[in-house]
């Protein structure tokens, strides 16, 4: 009997030895896969106002058929459905913030350029890891190289809840765009993303501001593990860079729309008309 007894003992201890051994290489296994992987949905909604961007000059019945599109609240929606098929590309202003950073103008808005992309994350490990921090790195700017734009200045432009990264400063870290106490503050200053152990993907609506020029670049997210040790990986849209857009400096097109013009607003061709009151300030911006 004193020997069934150990027998089983002996079974039972190699079990949990073979079980520990097991969990620790599968533990392994699932430490050896990437942390997570992201990928960017860009916006293609059309706000109220932005601006569109095309990489050829329209021809004179595109022109023509542009300049018939009727001038009302929903006017750039109807100028955005009609380039888009044309190869028209979208470009926002900032989220409006009642309380933005300490280095954030947003009287300066105007003057700088948003691409908004949906950020999906998503991680197949088994435990649960948190990000911790992010910030924009290799980023690598260039003058935009289109030749056609339509402008339409804010016309009291949204709060969207997600970050804001400004490329026009260094080691641009994401700050809060939604509405309430938080709005302007390091959006991981207060909050993480989790991830994996089986985690609904994480989406993050992300806005990348510049000014001057078109810019790529990546992010460097910071996070934890089940190893309880920090690391870093490199967020990229799938294979490539993000990407966010500038308008050129002097583009061979220019409308704008005007909603302030006496007799009822209009799109106006700058590249016709500089002197106009609706077009000398991006004018004179760009020293066109």
């Amino acid at each position: 009997m004193g020997a069934v007894a150990g027998d089983v003992a002996s079974d039972v201890l190699t079990a949990r030895i073979r079980a520990k051994a097991q969990h620790g290489a599968d533990r392994e296994i699932d430490l050896a896969k990437a942390p997570f992987t992201s990928t960017a949905d860009y916006d293609t909604s059309p706000p109220l106002s932005g601006k569109i961007l095309l990489d050829r000059v329209l021809t004179r019945e595109e022109q023509a058929a542009l300049e018939a599109i009727p001038i009302d609240s929903a006017a750039f929606a109807k100028v955005w459905e009609f380039l888009r098929p044309l190869g028209g590309r979208l470009l926002r202003y900032p989220t409006s913030m009642l309380q933005p950073p300490a280095n954030f103008d947003p009287g300066a808005a105007i003057w700088l350029h948003s691409t908004t992309f949906k950020m999906n994350l998503f991680s197949e490990r088994t435990t649960q890891l948190s990000i911790t921090d992010m910030r924009a790195v290799n980023v690598s700017c260039q003058p935009s190289s289109a030749k056609t734009v339509v402008e339409s200045l804010p016309q009291g432009e949204a709060q969207y809840a997600g970050v804001l990264f400004d490329l026009t400063v260094a080691d641009s870290t994401p700050f809060v765009t939604d509405a309430g106490s938080d709005q302007g503050q390091p959006y991981f200053s207060r909050r993480k993303i989790d991830l994996g152990d089986g985690m609904s993907p994480g989406g993050l609506r992300v806005e990348a501001a510049v000014k001057d020029q078109s810019c790529s670049w990546e992010i460097e997210a910071r996070y934890r593990d089940s190893t309880q040790q920090d690391h870093e990986v490199t967020l990229r849209d799938g294979d490539k860079p993000f990407f966010s857009e500038a308008l050129p400096k002097q583009p061979e097109q220019y409308w704008t729309i005007d909603f302030q013009r006496r007799g009822g607003p209009a799109l106006i061709p700058c590249h016709e008309m500089p002197k106009v009151s609706a077009c000398t300030q991006r004018a004179e911006a760009n020293a066109w």
